[in-house]
């Protein structure tokens, strides 16, 4: 008798014949990635094969694979076919952003500023608490870079970021790093928008290094402390600049009449 060749175990169960295949096929999918029983990098069956294994066509296969690609748990690639895919933080934080401007939501300054208080004070405080050697040396060559920088704006502004990034960081919390990430394009516009207005290094810095020292010494009052008042003083360099852009609106305005 001949040996008969066994298939390898499919590590999906058939789907079955019911209504809702595709979010069926999706959900069994996405199942499998967020486990890990589907690492990164792993490349789907052929879609004749994969729809075999589930029992369904290959139509409800091909739809379910563009929903999760969608997503961003699959990529599909000409010559490789389709592979399981990373996740970064920009594919849950970017949504966010155009979500807001899509629907036309109005992002006030106090918007931004009550959502730093209720993240950001917290997050220097528990930064001070879980700080180690290495944290804190990043946030000392970040302070010294910003200082180094004091005369170039956009490099100011992009190091100031750094800083507050790597201070959510020193949490070790990898929930409120990716709250905090969730407002990051919009603080990166406002930084941008005041990097040039005067005697903005001067007013700003000193919180920094406070920040910086309180988390060093693991002074959790005090890190808390120096945030809310580096938000205030960031909060009232903001108004400021909007009321000077708002002055000369005006000014042109009456102008041009």
């Amino acid at each position: 008798m001949a040996a008969t060749t066994r298939k390898p175990k499919s590590r999906f169960k058939v789907i079955g014949r019911k209504d809702g295949l595709v979010d069926r096929v999706v959900h069994a999918i996405e199942e499998q990635v967020l486990t890990g029983r589907l690492a990164v990098g792993t490349r789907l069956p052929p879609e004749r094969e994969f729809s075999e294994q589930l029992g369904v066509s290959r139509p409800v296969v091909r739809e379910a694979v563009r929903i999760l690609t969608t997503r961003g748990l699959l990529e599909t690639r000409h010559g490789i076919g389709t592979t399981v895919r990373a996740i970064s933080r920009a594919d849950i934080v970017k949504p966010l952003t155009l979500f807001l401007r899509s629907r036309g939501e109005e992002v006030r300054l106090q918007h931004l500023h009550q959502v730093r208080s209720i993240l950001e004070v917290e997050n220097a405080g528990l930064a001070a608490e879980q700080g180690a050697g290495t944290d804190i040396g990043d946030l000392g060559r970040i302070c010294s870079e910003m200082e180094a920088a004091a005369a170039d704006a956009r490099e100011f502004a992009r190091k100031d970021t750094e800083f507050h990034q790597r201070l959510s960081a020193t949490t070790h919390n990898p929930l409120l790093m990716l709250l905090l990430d969730s407002i990051h394009d919009l603080m990166s516009e406002v930084r941008t928008l005041v990097g040039a207005q005067e005697g903005l290094f001067e007013r700003v810095m000193p919180t920094h290094v406070r920040i910086l020292e309180a988390v060093a010494t693991h002074d959790a009052a005090a890190a808390r402390e120096a945030m809310r008042e580096h938000l205030e003083i960031a909060l009232a360099i903001q108004v400021e600049l909007l009321e000077k852009q708002e002055a000369e609106a005006g000014g042109k305005t009456a102008a041009a009449r």
